[in-house]
């Protein structure tokens, strides 16, 4: 089994003793991938959810064709695909390693067993994780609040966010200070301790990012 001292035990195992801990651990596997390898596919049947031993991982969405929307990136102590684990539905994104990652795996089927045998420590676990995704919704609505909150006005219709303008991948032109004109298709907004960018895929499939305080309007093409 995983080494103890590579176990993140901070919230997912927060109200297990260390004999309770290592029943669940029991019931895991471990799986190794190198860099780059899938660990599950969007729209993959999903039954199982993955603590993160070493390594990273980044969480994706296909928007369209060849193009990927990066959504997260969780590390050592994270756990991923808890959602499935929930409610065995398929996978609602693609989660890829960066470099090489050890996983603990946790299948429906073997927590079942442990609910059977022992139910406290399974109803433990259960609210821990509830813990975490509260704590992801939380994030996401935070953010989304963020997109709806920086609008801007496009030229020839009502105000459209930058988070519809990415997710639709229409062609804009960008005026920015200064005069420059930039033209293309927004992939996607970033936010960083400056505060927030644009990232814009430009006809000649070069990709550049722009402070949003720089743009001055936004044309539809």
């Amino acid at each position: 089994m995983a080494d103890e001292g590579k176990l993140n035990r901070g919230r997912l195992f927060a109200e297990l003793i260390s004999a309770d801990a290592d029943v669940l651990l029991e019931a895991c596997e471990e799986r190794n991938l190198v860099g780059g390898e899938e660990l599950f596919h969007e729209n993959d049947p999903g039954d199982s959810l993955f603590i993160v031993q070493s390594g990273r991982v980044d969480i994706f969405k296909n928007i369209r064709g060849d193009l990927d929307r990066s959504l997260a990136s969780f590390g050592p102590g994270d756990i991923i695909g808890e959602m499935s684990f929930i409610d065995g539905a398929r996978r609602s994104a693609t989660a890829r390693t960066t470099e090489p990652s050890e996983f603990l795996v946790l299948s429906r089927q073997s927590f079942g067993r442990v609910q059977k045998e022992r139910p406290d420590i399974a109803a433990a676990f259960f609210r821990n994780m509830a813990g975490i995704v509260a704590s992801r919704l939380r994030t996401t609505n935070e953010l989304y609040r963020e997109a709806v909150a920086f609008s801007i006005e496009a030229t020839g219709a009502h105000t459209l966010n930058l988070k519809a303008l990415a997710n639709e991948l229409r062609p804009v032109t960008l005026h920015l200070a200064g005069g420059q004109v930039v033209t293309g298709r927004i992939l996607q907004m970033d936010h960083h301790a400056a505060g927030y960018t644009v990232v814009l895929k430009l006809d000649n499939d070069r990709l550049t990012i722009v402070p949003y305080h720089a743009i001055q309007r936004i044309d539809l093409a």
